[in-house]
């Protein structure tokens, strides 16, 4: 406990007694190197977080429920609307819904000239009084208006579909609009034409048209079914493993999938994401390490005389080297403390006031931590102070008495 006090005020004493401009420097180093680290990832994470919610509220929702599969594979789930009820009954479930999946061609006389131009996509039946609880697609109508649980011969388009809202495409319709009617031949071979009522912003480019569950069952001569019933949780409350659970047990024959599952094929974008945010918080780290080594071996050098008289007088070689390393880590945790305060209560706030956005409406430039990120980050920075003061500080300290003392 001894060597430590003593440690502890050699410490004291060089830091009082030192140069305050470089003190002020180092602290201002460590600080920036902080704040990129927190920043840089703190976006990526953001981003990531932003991108799963963009999917989650307009394609997959949180747990998906799907036909069996065996031991027999079935086309649709059988007495819907009492499942969507019992699912209803889980503490947490906010809301439940339905959806057909359909395959069709569709068909528009952009000229009226009797030519048409077809292009295939997804026709998907909703209950749009439940849909609207569980998916946002209604909140980014570009023209007209969503559908209502009665309408059975209107439907409502995607842009990337339609045409005319963005880059043209050869699976487009060529620019439908609000009012038009557009043909579709189902899969089955039934074909109807419908007036186009909404045309909703597709950001992702999923090609999708929307008609009525009602008369989706009408094309496909069925009741109270659907091909996928979609679930939306509070996440907060349990886990989405704990959710599943509790679906597969009410519905034990069907599939049960969270969005995880869904978005598989987009990992490798997170895993970059991780890859770039490891390589700037290494380089932070390093940049603060190197900062702190430097400052610390120049220091040391400097007052090689003192520490051989020091060492001359019975001062243990670990007491000098536990002192430089104290000052190492009063150095970073003032960086630390600054560079946290700066992003907590500066950056984040100012972000959260005045969001920038990168889709407009949807999706905004954001900071997004764990307690298990910034806690590692800390520990590392920390770690990386202390080996940045004890390496300098021993290789001077272990010199010969004498040749310290004369340099």
């Amino acid at each position: 406990m001894n060597d430590w006090r003593t440690s502890l005020f050699i410490a004291y004493k060089s830091v009082t007694r030192g140069n305050k401009s470089m003190l002020a420097l180092m602290v201002f180093i460590l600080s920036l190197s902080f704040i990129n680290m927190l920043f840089i990832s703190g976006v990526l994470t953001g981003l990531w977080n932003s991108e799963v919610d963009l999917a989650i509220n307009l394609i997959t929702a949180h747990v998906e429920v799907t036909p069996q599969q065996k031991p027999t594979l079935k086309e649709f789930i059988p007495n819907e609307a009492q499942l969507q009820a019992q699912i209803s009954t889980i503490p947490g479930v906010i809301a439940t819904t339905r959806r057909y999946q359909l395959a069709g061609s569709l068909s528009f006389d952009k000229d009226k000239s009797g030519q048409m131009k077809s292009v295939s996509g997804a026709i998907i039946g909703i209950d749009p009084s439940r849909d609207q609880k569980v998916f946002t697609v209604n909140d980014i109508m570009l023209a007209g208006s969503p559908l209502t649980d009665n309408d059975t011969d209107q439907i409502v388009l995607s842009s990337a579909l339609a045409g005319g809202y963005g880059t043209p495409s050869t699976n487009d319709l060529g620019g439908v609009k609000v009012g038009d009617k557009v043909q579709i031949t189902y899969a089955n071979g039934v074909m109807r034409t419908y007036t186009v009522k909404g045309i909703y912003n597709d950001i992702i480019g999923i090609f999708e048209t929307f008609i009525t569950a009602k008369e989706a069952e009408s094309v496909l001569s069925v009741a109270n079914s659907a091909s996928q019933i979609l679930v939306k949780v509070n996440t907060s409350r349990s886990t989405l493993a704990s959710y599943e659970d509790r679906i597969r047990t009410l519905a034990p024959n069907l599939t049960v999938k969270n969005y995880t599952d869904l978005l598989g094929s987009i990992v490798s974008f997170e895993r970059a994401l991780n890859i770039i945010s490891d390589i700037v918080s290494a380089i932070s780290i390093a940049v603060a390490a190197v900062t702190i080594f430097v400052l610390i071996y120049v220091n040391a050098l400097n007052k090689r005389r003192q520490i051989g008289i020091m060492k001359a007088i019975g001062i243990k070689q670990r007491i000098i080297v536990n002192a430089y390393i104290i000052q190492s880590l009063f150095y970073t945790a003032c960086g630390l403390l600054i560079g946290g305060l700066a992003v907590f209560t500066v950056l984040r706030p100012l972000l959260i006031a005045h969001p920038i956005p990168i889709i407009v409406g949807l999706l905004n430039l954001t900071l997004a931590y764990t307690p298990l990120g910034v806690g590692l980050g800390i520990l590392a920075f920390i770690v990386a102070g202390y080996l940045a003061g004890r390496i300098p500080a021993h290789l001077v300290a272990k010199e010969n008495i004498l040749t310290a003392i004369w340099g």
